[in-house]
């Protein structure tokens, strides 16, 4: 059996700084090994199909059709995963995507039976994206993803109709990308009232050093119903079909010091290896007292 109160503090570790948000936090729970590795600091990283979720612009780096998926088991049975696929064509390119987040089974209790009364509720959560991006220039491309958004928990049901914006820069070995993400409207409400989305403006840099084998990455964001964050992230290539990564950001901080754990408990670590067509990420993310969560992801290029 599952407490409830653990899988509360689990949630908000994993969505920390989203205070004031009443649906779809799920939203901003981090996807992607290679970007969770790199403490979330994605949004100005190109090529990566992963754009999909952080930022759309970004995908104009990608030089043909590729897919993405990627899993994270939770503590007790919580799940996240994500699965997208584009398919460049000129300066166009398309891409469709869904994300879901089932947090587990709980004992539902009342006022009368604060110990349970024996039946038990489930949460569930998915998006679904459809994206189109643009180049502009050689160096300036913009993107969009309208996404339908449904969450139910227990018998309660709440969707949302939301747009994720983006720009990206990329000049030379400096990238410069913008975002917003989930801005839109609540169309049913859970209750009686619509709750806020959990929109959330993102600005990034990266540059690519060492002939490429360097990459350092930086975000700072600002959820509308929670606390500035600050990312960073660092990638390297020791040999060509290895990568090694690691980052860390300071909403995982606060979190880390709420639930009485150290300096480690604030960063990620990853690596991701290449093999033809296939790639396939990993990234190690300890939660304190929580335990540790571990993200695979796998992108083919079609």
């Amino acid at each position: 059996m599952k407490s409830i109160t653990a899988a509360a503090l689990l949630f908000l570790w994993a969505s920390a700084g989203l205070a004031g948000t009443g649906g779809f936090a799920f939203l901003l729970v981090p996807t992607g090994a290679r970007a969770v590795a790199m403490g979330g600091a994605f949004t100005a990283v190109p090529g990566d199909p992963m754009g999909l979720y952080w930022n759309p612009a970004s995908l104009s780096g990608l030089g043909g059709q590729a897919f993405t998926s990627t899993y994270t088991g939770y503590l007790m049975d919580m799940q996240a995963g994500f699965a997208g696929w584009v398919n460049p064509s000129g300066n166009d390119m398309v891409g469709v995507s869904v994300n879901y987040f089932y947090g587990g089974s709980f004992m539902r209790t009342t006022m009368t039976n604060p110990t349970g009364t024996g039946e038990e509720f489930s949460t569930n959560s998915i998006a679904l994206g459809g994206t189109y991006v643009h180049r502009l220039t050689p160096e300036l491309s913009v993107g969009t993803t309208a996404k339908f958004v449904y969450s139910k928990i227990y018998s309660y049901t709440g969707n949302a109709f939301l747009v994720d914006l983006g720009a990206l820069y990329k000049p030379s070995a400096i990238s410069l990308g913008l975002a917003v993400k989930n801005a839109g409207l609540q169309t049913k409400a859970f209750y009686q009232e619509n709750d806020p989305v959990p929109t959330e403006a993102a600005a990034g840099a990266s540059i690519s050093l060492l002939e490429d084998r360097l990459l350092l990455a930086l975000d700072l964001s600002y959820p509308f119903q929670g606390d500035f964050n600050t990312a960073l992230g660092c990638e390297y290539k020791p040999l060509e079909a290895l990568a090694l990564r690691a980052g860390g950001n300071l909403r995982d901080l606060d979190a880390s010091d709420n639930a009485g754990g150290n300096f480690l408990d604030a960063l990620a670590f990853g690596a991701g290896t290449f093999w033809n067509r296939f790639t396939l990420d990993y990234a190690f993310k300890p939660m304190g007292d929580l335990g540790d969560i571990h993200r695979f992801s796998i992108a083919i290029d079609l």
